[in-house]
């Protein structure tokens, strides 16, 4: 008798792992459709376009069919942009009332679509879809997302999975020069004073224009709500290259105008540029550029009644890695 359970319980196991393995390949082979936009700590992917003059840029976006198998037929994907998720995403990641600081869906007036379709074909698992940009116009002070989704369709199944069927693209323009700097080099002085001076550890520069960035102020905090006051633009002049490849040039400092900040340069900014070997990952370049900066600018809003001056001196270093051998500009470099 005691045999004979035995021999019915390994039946079953049998059974069941036979059941649970046909699972498995069921899982393993079916077909989901899914983009290729891997969510960063911000929870968004962020791309990169090159400024140009004219606004113009193109993202490619990777669309995926899942599975072990070699996609046998041809897939026509729906995409549609998805206002609803970026909405949630904002609710959840920034605080009760501070809606100035949530992430902008990007207008349609400054994106376009080839067609609404990603037409996959049989023999092929991924195919890129192409996103024109125009951005001609766009206030480059704030947090632009355009979030797409693979929409409903009979035809092909949505990948579900940690929501790889949505896209939440983090526009980010670059130049030459744009990107997070290393500031612990700069000092924030109450004028007239040289003791206890501010620091910062990071500035994030953005574009404003093919040669120009903008930060912003002094200690000024990024999530202030009156950041967009205290822009401090800085524009590359040309420079001279020497012998060893290393650039150098004027830098010229201002403010807005309008703004009342009264942000100005102390005496003569400049820059440096230049480009050595990763000491490890030979395939790389490391593209270092170091700014001299001093200026003044006064803060108007801690106490609008009692305006206070400061002074903003030392040094601030981006660093790129890229790899040369990538033709691709947005891809070359290790952002």
């Amino acid at each position: 008798m005691r045999k004979l359970y035995i021999s019915v319980l390994i039946v079953g196991a049998c059974a069941m792992f036979a059941a649970c393995n046909d699972e498995w390949k069921d899982e393993l082979y079916e077909k989901m459709i899914s983009f290729k936009a891997p969510v960063g700590d911000n929870g968004l992917n962020e791309i990169y376009i090159r400024y140009q003059p004219d606004g113009s840029g193109i993202y490619r976006l990777p669309v995926i069919v899942s599975g072990s198998q070699k996609n046998d037929r041809d897939i026509q994907v729906k995409i549609r942009v998805d206002e609803d998720t970026l909405h949630i995403l904002n609710k959840e990641r920034f605080p009760v009332n501070r809606e100035d600081l949530w992430y902008k869906p990007l207008k349609q007036q400054y994106y376009s679509f080839e067609s609404d379709m990603c037409n996959i074909p049989a023999g092929r698992d991924i195919e890129l879809y192409p996103i024109h940009f125009n951005l001609t116009g766009l206030e480059l002070d704030e947090k632009y997302v355009l979030p797409l989704t693979v929409e409903e369709d009979p035809s092909y199944k949505q990948n579900t999975y940690k929501g790889r069927y949505k896209a939440l693209l983090g526009i980010n323009l670059f130049n030459d020069y744009s990107g997070t700097y290393n500031s612990t080099m700069m000092n924030v002085y109450i004028k007239g004073t040289t003791d206890n001076p501010a620091k910062i550890d990071k500035r994030v520069a953005r574009v404003f224009d093919e040669n120009t960035i903008f930060f912003y102020a002094g200690s000024i905090w990024a999530e202030d709500e009156n950041r967009s006051l205290y822009k401090v633009f800085v524009e590359f002049e040309e420079g001279e290259e020497d012998a060893r490849g290393t650039l150098t040039g004027k830098l010229k400092v201002y403010g807005d105008p309008e703004a009342g900040t009264d942000i100005k340069p102390i005496g003569e900014c400049k820059y440096e540029k230049r480009v050595v070997q990763h000491e490890t990952l030979k395939y790389l370049e490391r593209h270092i550029t170091t700014l001299e900066l001093s200026y003044t600018y006064k803060d108007i809003t801690t106490n609008p009644d009692f305006p206070i001056t400061y002074e903003v001196k030392g040094s601030m270093t981006l660093e790129r890695q890229i790899n040369p051998l990538i033709p691709d500009e947005d891809q070359a470099n290790q952002w």
